[in-house]
């Protein structure tokens, strides 16, 4: 059996796919559900970020949730080992050794938070006060803020954490989250909305950009052999420019799915200019990037679609279901499953494969 989770606008969807049965569940319906974790210690153990509605914990793999670390009523203070902020952005599970696990928690206003015993209580790691350039982050739709996007972390290089600011760019840790830096390079990227490196080579990072309609920073896809250190703009082939979706073929780095828009805009919100696109590639055979269309629903219509992959198998899912590729990305097969009314409007925020 294969297990997906899938956060949307209004639901974290659970699927549950053995040979041709496939079973479709709904969590947490109703709450801007934004990100998800698995405990690599414990993988009946979730955690999901929600916007303003803090963060949530299941031990029995999604099926039952509970509120932890942040306050649930108005107005009411919060107690020495929250979350300080409702809304929770992004949540990664590290394991620190022993069997034991580290969840990290990112925030809108930027900040970031740990705990060290399952979530029962957090302390705060960083503000990213010390960054340089902090005071130049925004986020465009609420320009007066930011927020933590994304978290890449690796088995074979577990001392270091990647993350990324929208809109702030790439910020770094090589000790597990004790400190932080912003490594600078020239034409720093700004708004990576998914980081993520190579299983076997940690090197290797690869990001999605909304860069193309910002002021400076890079484009639609970039990629670094350096640890982030230096970074390659690949666009060749890529009509629509603004980067949100992304997946590396686990058995072959040179093997990319990306999910892209003609605008912020029309990515996002569903109404009559919606639109999105897929390109894959596979920089062993091909030059550039290919639009991949075959087994997809219309670009027409679609939001834009967040990636996972295992086992050399990639995953999509929009408001339209979910679509997976054998052949690196060429072409796609729909799940063969009703697809709720309900989800229909919504955006997929993160997919991931749970073990």
């Amino acid at each position: 059996m294969t297990q997906f989770a899938i956060t949307y606008d209004n639901a974290l969807v659970l699927i549950d796919k053995e040979h041709d049965h496939i079973q479709l569940e709904r969590k947490l319906e109703g709450m801007n559900i934004i990100s998800i974790a698995q405990d690599p210690n414990n993988k009946d153990v979730l955690y999901c970020g929600t916007f303003d509605r803090g963060l949530w914990k299941s031990i029995d793999k999604g099926q039952t949730w509970s509120p932890i670390g942040t306050r649930f009523t108005y107005n009411s203070p919060f107690n020495k080992d929250d979350i300080h902020m409702t809304a929770v952005t992004a949540v990664t599970v590290i394991d620190i050794g022993n069997n034991h696990s580290a969840v990290f928690v990112g925030t809108e206003p930027s900040a970031l938070f740990i705990s060290y015993d399952q979530g029962n209580s957090f302390e705060l790691l960083t503000d990213f006060s010390h960054i340089t350039g902090k005071d130049q982050w925004f986020f465009p739709p609420r320009p007066h803020t930011h927020h933590v996007k994304w978290f890449d972390t690796n088995i074979k290089s577990p001392n270091m954490i990647n993350l990324t600011i929208e809109a702030g760019g790439f910020i770094q840790s090589t000790d597990v989250g004790q400190h932080w830096t912003a490594p600078q390079t020239e034409d720093t990227p700004i708004d990576i909305h998914v980081l993520k490196s190579h299983p076997d080579y940690p090197n290797k990072l690869y990001g999605v950009l909304g860069d193309a309609f910002l002021n400076g920073g890079r484009d639609t896809f970039i990629e670094s052999d350096d640890y982030g250190k230096s970074w390659t703009t690949f666009i060749e082939g890529i009509e629509h420019r603004y980067g949100y979706g992304l997946a590396i073929n686990t058995q072959n780095p040179e093997n990319i799915v990306i999910a892209t828009s003609n605008s912020p805009y029309n990515a996002h919100n569903y109404g009559d200019s919606t639109f999105s696109t897929i390109y894959a590639i596979n920089k062993s055979q091909e030059n550039k990037w290919v639009e991949v269309t075959t087994g997809l629903p219309s670009p027409n219509g679609t939001l834009v679609s967040s990636i996972t992959e295992q086992d050399g198998t990639f995953y999509i899912a929009n408001n339209k279901g979910v679509y997976y590729s054998d052949d690196g990305g060429v072409s796609w097969t729909a799940f063969d499953i009703t697809w709720p009314d309900s989800l229909t409007s919504q955006h997929a925020h993160q997919f991931i494969t749970l073990n």
